[in-house]
């Protein structure tokens, strides 16, 4: 979420630059804002992402197990891949700036069809390829009425989207040992 919070924060601030060098986008959660539009609330003027669901893909659950690398074949797990449903909320006091706000946010995720980013630890034990594919997600009214309900507030102008194929995968390997390259029959 964090790699979705840089990019959308940086490109809210070449669109809007009367907001100000502040942060505008921020992880938390929306259930947590008390006051929505008062003044003393710390969420004002904001764009909290919230992660409101978490989900696994099952269609990809069944990958091989086995993978060749460098004339051994390697076994280990298959990743994870996870869809996270992500609610963007747009707080402001002035109601028409929390639309632009949320206007700003669809048309990040309508120039970026996939966000990607890969890191290595220094210790090498864990390596994370990200690969995130937001599409936009509606809900029904009673989802909605449902969703509020369980985040405790009011509703606020918001959009939901769900991150798809995001990979998680440790790159521990649990057993190697040779390719097999030939069966011999011996009578």
């Amino acid at each position: 979420m964090r790699l979705i919070q840089v990019a959308l924060q940086r490109y809210i601030l070449e669109t809007e630059p009367e907001l100000g060098p502040g942060q505008v986008v921020v992880i938390d959660n929306i259930g947590m804002a008390e006051e929505l539009g008062g003044p003393n609330n710390q969420l004002n003027g904001r764009v909290v992402m919230s992660l409101v669901n978490l989900q696994e893909e099952s269609t990809l659950k069944n990958a091989s197990h086995y993978r060749l690398g460098n004339g051994r074949t390697i076994y280990q797990n298959p990743p994870v891949n996870l869809n996270l449903f992500i609610l963007f909320c747009s707080l402001h006091n002035q109601y028409e700036t929390a639309l632009r706000l949320l206007t700003r946010v669809v048309e990040f995720f309508q120039s970026q069809q996939e966000i990607s980013f890969t890191s290595t630890p220094g210790n090498g034990s864990i390596s994370r390829n990200v690969r995130v594919i937001p599409d936009l997600y509606s809900l029904s009214f009673e989802q909605l009425n449902q969703l509020w309900g369980s985040l405790g507030g009011k509703q606020v102008p918001f959009v939901l989207y769900r991150a798809r194929l995001v990979a998680v995968e440790a790159q521990k390997r649990q057993a190697e040992s040779e390719v097999i390259s030939g069966i011999s029959i011996n009578e």
